[in-house]
């Protein structure tokens, strides 16, 4: 069964922001953008030492960007958000402190390559994560921001993390369970590592970026073969940005995770989470439930 660990703590007006690069090298001017955006919920920002730095598809050494993360932490910041994805998190994994961090209360904010961390933490004891917007990939999108903050300041509310229209069902039912997921190639990735999610008993959010559609079929029929999905209780399938061919891409998917799911298991697909414009902010290590009829998925 996946850990649900420490209570939801929201974000209080006064205390520090953290922004770190835990992956690839960030683009300076999306990051200023980024930047104002936090800024202007009126939160103390704090910067990691290596955020403008660039070592080939890195920002900086393992050793550079994990002294970013222990950076912000020490200046007092609880909630930290990555400033962008890529490669390199994964790489993080062997020398992060993932129980001591939990035990902090240490919440991360991210998605793509920040998928392995997020589930770790989630793993290890820790609060809910959040799957969300990065300071320099969406945030500056207006409807993305607010949606993180109200998440980050609110935790568990009667308001729905996702509305569900007929369209996005592929299977109807309701299941309430741990949410886990994020990018379905970072989660394969973990697979027979320490830092494995345990897939038992979740509500598994999907989603890709760029990878073609044979991959997303091997990707999944690697977690079907090996056993991760047969006690899972529903399967959310979000973006898939740049996956191709896109005449056949909605259609596929749909009928990929209606294979892989176990019988009688919820499957919805189409959520706008992920690489897309749309990036809503949703919990990964708290219960949430999927509820077709009722058409969303809360946060409980």
């Amino acid at each position: 069964m996946v850990i649900v660990g420490l209570q939801w703590k929201p974000l209080e007006p006064d205390e520090p922001i953290g922004v770190v690069a835990l992956s690839g090298p960030v683009d300076p001017a999306k990051l200023e953008a980024g930047l104002a955006v936090l800024r202007s919920w009126g939160n103390p920002v704090v910067g990691a030492g290596n955020l403008r730095a660039a070592e080939a598809y890195l920002a900086g050494s393992d050793e550079q960007r994990l002294a970013g993360l222990e950076e912000v932490r020490r200046a007092g910041a609880r909630v930290v958000i990555a400033a962008r994805g890529g490669y390199g998190a994964t790489r993080l994994l062997p020398s992060l402190p993932l129980r001591r961090l939990a035990k902090e209360g240490l919440c991360l904010v991210g998605f793509s390559d920040m998928t392995a961390v997020l589930n770790a933490m989630a793993g290890a004891g820790g609060g809910p994560q959040i799957h969300g917007p990065m300071v320099a990939a969406g945030l500056a999108r207006g409807d993305n921001a607010r949606g993180l903050l109200t998440l980050l300041r609110e935790g568990p509310t009667e308001r729905p993390l996702f509305r569900i229209g007929e369209g996005s069902v592929a299977r109807h039912g309701r299941a309430v369970g741990p949410s886990l997921g994020g990018n379905l190639s970072l989660l394969t990735a973990l697979l027979g590592t320490p830092w494995e999610p345990d897939f038992a008993g979740s509500v598994l959010f999907l989603e890709e970026v760029g990878e073609p559609l044979y991959r997303l079929d091997r990707m999944l029929t690697h977690l079907r073969a090996s056993a991760r999905l047969q006690d899972v209780k529903a399967l959310i399938g979000g973006s898939l940005r740049g996956c191709r061919p896109a005449s056949d891409r909605a259609d596929r998917w749909r009928r990929l995770l209606l294979e892989a799911a176990p019988d009688g298991v919820p499957v919805v697909v189409g959520l706008p989470f992920g690489h897309s414009a749309v990036n809503r902010a949703f919990p990964i290590g708290a219960t949430v439930e999927l509820d077709t009829r009722g058409g969303c998925v809360a946060w409980r």
